[in-house]
């Protein structure tokens, strides 16, 4: 296996380790050096660390793999188009949850105007069983909440709830104060959980968790 390639074992190990290496770049240093020379192997990085959450969302929202696949490229390509426009207070794996969701949501209604023939093809391909298609639509619920949250609530939400990180790593992150991570991530679990049950979705903390990791990020396949 090569030696850039992180598995989610060891990503685990880690964060029970504690917080990242101090040696490692965050996201704002791999997006600066990408935006002032171009850098590949700083976007690949960029593209390792939040593969599995964009793939994550592409699923939730296009059930077919070729139309995840699909946005799961777009998105990395609006990524080299606009990184220079991405603000520094903006962190780059809440950025790519929206675009993602956003790309992916386009597509998923082009893919409803089809004809009825391609709907039956497209269910047809459809291989989850009734439990998982219920999660997954709880969890593509969530996506779309998770939108309307502030900037500074959604940001320590997607990294500490989507992609595992502790509250250390993320307040390493996006360059705030552990206390700051933590009470920002409980006031948007709890405006989550406010929006979720407006629209009638009653959850216990426990369901909610569930919800919110199970199928959080997905694998990404080597050739993408």
């Amino acid at each position: 296996m090569p030696q850039t390639r992180v598995s989610p074992v060891l990503r685990h190990v880690r964060r029970l380790a504690g917080a990242a290496s101090p040696s490692e770049p965050t996201d704002a240093e791999l997006l600066r050096r990408f935006v002032a020379a171009r850098e590949n192997d700083a976007f690949a990085l960029l593209m390792r660390r939040h593969g599995g959450l964009v793939m994550g969302v592409c699923r939730r929202v296009l059930p077919r793999l070729q139309d995840a696949e699909d946005a799961f490229q777009a998105t990395f390509l609006t990524l080299v188009r606009y990184a220079p426009t991405i603000r520094r207070d903006q962190a780059v794996s809440g950025w790519l949850h929206r675009v993602a969701y956003r790309i992916a949501l386009r597509a998923g209604q082009d893919t409803a105007r089809r004809s009825a023939i391609e709907r039956k093809l497209r269910t047809a391909t459809v291989s989850f069983t009734a439990p998982d298609a219920a999660l997954r639509e709880l969890q593509a619920v969530i996506d779309e909440e998770l939108q309307r949250l502030p900037e500074k609530y959604r940001a320590p939400f997607v990294l500490c709830c989507l992609e595992g990180k502790s509250r250390a790593e993320a307040a390493r992150e996006l360059g705030w104060k552990v206390g700051t991570v933590a009470s920002r991530l409980a006031e948007a679990r709890r405006l989550l959980q406010l929006r979720l049950t407006r629209r009638g979705v009653a959850l216990s903390a426990m369901l909610t968790l569930a919800a919110l990791t199970e199928g959080a990020t997905a694998g990404v396949p080597a050739s993408l």
